[in-house]
């Protein structure tokens, strides 16, 4: 289920049911709730309230409460931060502390002169299927490992890594964000020296998993969670229909100072676009509003979906806060080369109605299941 924990605060309910993932019917948890949610007004609060928290937890031992709570206290701290480093690195040590059930091995995938952290979890040792597994805009690999429980028992073994632009390949090796994201996934590819993979893209990684299989033919069967059309029409989302389209008529007339001048005031306004502009610079290395819409307008599927060739599932959330809704047939039109291509909406009848289903993960990975055991041959 997906919680309302703050009146008129998408962003932030968002985040919280995000993280708390499986732990939030928890006494705990609840009681935490109880004390956190009335503390939470800025990002400055935010961060004390989820780190102290999660220093609590910490010391009890309760490592899976633990590394929630350092994973929202990390979240919008910027990479110059001091405290950025050291909080990720918490959120990563409390997660393995909680979860040695995982049978995994971590490696770094050669990539531009660094590397890119990945980890090979082991869930069948018979397994004769990958399903590589990548992330989005703002998370790392780790969150994803939720996911292997609805593996077990498969034909499948599951790989994640840390791209451009995410997780640690970002804090820690100053790794960029990137719209050619097939180069990162060939290099895992060609790292763990796969014939074929199936693979899952999550959140913006539902832009990158289309944008990799589009060149990348080693990938057979593609999955969506959710969809991701266009990133710039995810960042322009929240502003008003007429300064969008001033938007847009800057960046064809290369308008930087306008477009600054026009962007930098409504940004500063609106929670959600601060972070989205805030972490947007962070993960491109760009400074200044026009720069950086320059790069995400790269993030599209328009003009490659059609050298997609392979199965695709794409899932939606009918009010998903981040993916206009309204991309979808659009996305639909672009993959018509598609082998079969199939669409899944969830609503609030369903369930599932939020950006990456949050609230009703079990939902989509059953759908992705199925979709797995219809193409396995």
């Amino acid at each position: 289920m997906f919680y309302e924990y703050i009146n008129g605060n998408p962003q932030w309910n968002l985040q919280i049911n995000r993280q708390l993932e499986g732990i939030k019917e928890s006494q705990k948890v609840k009681k935490d709730l109880q004390l956190a949610i009335p503390q939470l007004k800025n990002t400055k609060s935010w961060f004390k309230t989820w780190y102290d928290l999660g220093i609590m937890r910490e010391k009890k031992e309760d490592f899976q409460i633990a590394s929630a709570y350092f994973g929202l206290a990390q979240f919008y701290l910027s990479t110059d931060d001091q405290n950025k480093s050291s909080v990720v690195h918490k959120y990563l040590d409390n997660f393995y502390h909680a979860h040695t059930e995982i049978n995994y091995e971590s490696y770094r995938v050669p990539y531009q002169n660094t590397f890119l952290p990945a980890i090979k979890v082991l869930i069948n040792p018979n397994a004769k299927k990958t399903l590589l597994i990548i992330n989005g805009f703002d998370s790392f690999m780790e969150e994803l490992l939720i996911a292997i429980n609805f593996f077990k028992g498969t034909d499948y073994n599951i790989i994640l890594f840390d791209g451009p632009g995410q997780g640690r390949a970002l804090i820690d090796n100053g790794v960029k964000f990137t719209p050619y994201f097939e180069k990162a996934v060939s290099a895992v590819i060609d790292y763990f020296n796969l014939q074929e993979v199936d693979a899952m893209g999550v959140s913006w990684g539902g832009y990158f998993v289309v944008r990799a299989a589009a060149f990348e033919k080693r990938i057979k069967n593609i999955i969506c969670f959710d969809f991701f059309y266009d990133g710039l029409n995810t960042f322009l989302r929240d502003f008003n229909h007429g300064v969008q389209a001033e938007i847009r008529q800057l960046l064809n007339k290369e308008a930087a100072d306008q477009l600054n001048q026009l962007v930098s005031p409504l940004v500063y306004e609106n929670a959600n676009l601060s972070f989205l502009f805030t972490k947007g610079y962070e993960n491109t290395g760009t400074d200044n509003p026009y720069t950086l819409l320059k790069e995400i307008e790269k993030h599209t599927i328009k003009n490659i979906g059609h050298f997609v060739n392979q199965n695709v599932l794409l899932l939606a959330g009918e009010d998903d806060q981040y993916v206009p809704f309204s991309d979808l047939p659009l996305e639909q039109k672009e993959l018509s080369n598609a082998n079969t291509l199939e669409t899944i909406v969830f609503t609030k009848e369903t369930g599932g109605e939020q950006h990456c289903q949050a609230g009703r993960y079990d939902l989509a990975l059953h759908a992705i299941q199925t979709f797995l055991l219809s193409h396995a041959d």
